[in-house]
């Protein structure tokens, strides 16, 4: 079954799902004038809460309807496949899983902000100094103390985070599966569950990004041990369409990339207003958000540097050529246009 064909599998489910409780969501009508984006109140998504909280996005001369679903980037995706939305913001792991999955009908328009310790591993506070001993410690040695330990770590499968961990892991010899065959057991869990579990002690170890980490440490005791900076690894947000849509609804599509443009530059321009705005947004300390955005780059951008973030993501089967091409020509121009 090829990519398209895929598509149109899971959009007859969706419209035979939605016409039984009368509720079918129509996208792509020529003359429609709205532009509808799916995207998480969370961390990583900071410029597009900034956008919408200035009113750049209301200040287009089209509706931008924004959709918000919890978990991670892979459910923003999961709208996107279904038709509920025609923008979605993921990471740069969902990206490439939906590029392995539909192929060319996915079109990749941007990268939004570049990231360095996205992704962080908690364990639980009754793990250190006795079982896991942090201070002092390289990423090497607390990496070893988890050899053999057959301790439980939550994440959230299809995510970024996932990818990263399982990369952190690799990188330091520690072997995983979901099962007590190796040193790691892999719990896959969901956003709703994931601090939950750790705070039950359901889990050892929480590997997310942002507010997932923070909240086990401010309000179950958790511990960092260990982050994706540790192996030097950059994530990225991105902007993703289908071909049919950003066929369909091009300059609009383009005037939304602009305005998350502008936003970016907001954010760069006036960071302690921003820090205020997303904390507020996001449910958490003004101190954290301060650290997510001094590991951050926020521009609109589609180049080699976000092409290597993909591909390093990226399983046998995609190309970083194939992730190269998935923006197409006229919006590479665009983007670079700009910043002329």
């Amino acid at each position: 079954m090829n990519g398209k064909t895929k598509m149109m599998a899971v959009a007859a489910v969706v419209i035979v799902v939605a016409a039984a409780v009368g509720a079918v969501f129509m996208l792509g009508n020529d003359n429609d004038r709205t532009l509808s984006v799916v995207y998480l109140k969370k961390s990583h998504y900071e410029e597009l809460i900034v956008g919408d909280k200035k009113g750049f996005f209301d200040e287009l001369d089209f509706k931008v309807d924004r959709h918000y679903v919890t978990g991670s980037g892979k459910d923003a995706v999961d709208a996107l496949i279904a038709g509920t939305a025609d923008i979605a913001a993921t990471g740069e792991g969902p990206a490439v899983n939906a590029i392995e999955a539909y192929g060319e009908d996915i079109v990749v328009l941007c990268s939004f902000a570049v990231r360095t310790a996205a992704q962080v591993w908690v364990a639980q506070g009754s793990l250190i100094g006795e079982k896991i001993v942090v201070e002092g410690k390289t990423p090497q040695e607390i990496a070893d103390q988890l050899k053999d330990s057959k301790l439980k770590a939550g994440v959230i499968e299809g995510s970024s985070t996932e990818r990263l961990f399982k990369r952190w892991l690799d990188e330091f010899e520690v072997s995983y599966s979901t099962d007590d065959s190796a040193d790691i057991r892999l719990v896959y869990l969901t956003g709703s569950t994931l601090v939950q579990s750790f705070a039950t002690g359901d889990i050892d170890l929480l590997a997310g990004s942002q507010p997932y980490p923070s909240t086990a440490i401010e309000n179950a005791n958790g511990v960092q041990i260990g982050s994706s900076a540790d192996i030097g690894v950059y994530s990225s947000s991105v902007l993703i369409t289908t071909k049919d849509v950003y066929e369909k609804k091009t300059d609009m599509i383009k005037e939304f990339v602009a305005a998350v443009k502008k936003s970016t530059d907001y954010v760069e321009d006036h960071l302690e207003e921003c820090i205020d705005i997303c904390a507020d947004t996001i449910g958490w300390s003004k101190t954290v958000q301060a650290e997510v955005f001094a590991n951050s780059e926020p521009r609109v951008e589609f180049n080699d540097r976000i092409v290597d973030i993909m591909f390093a993501a990226a399983k046998e089967g995609v190309t970083r050529e194939t992730i190269a091409d998935a923006c197409p020509l006229d919006m590479k121009e665009y983007l670079e246009q700009l910043y002329a």
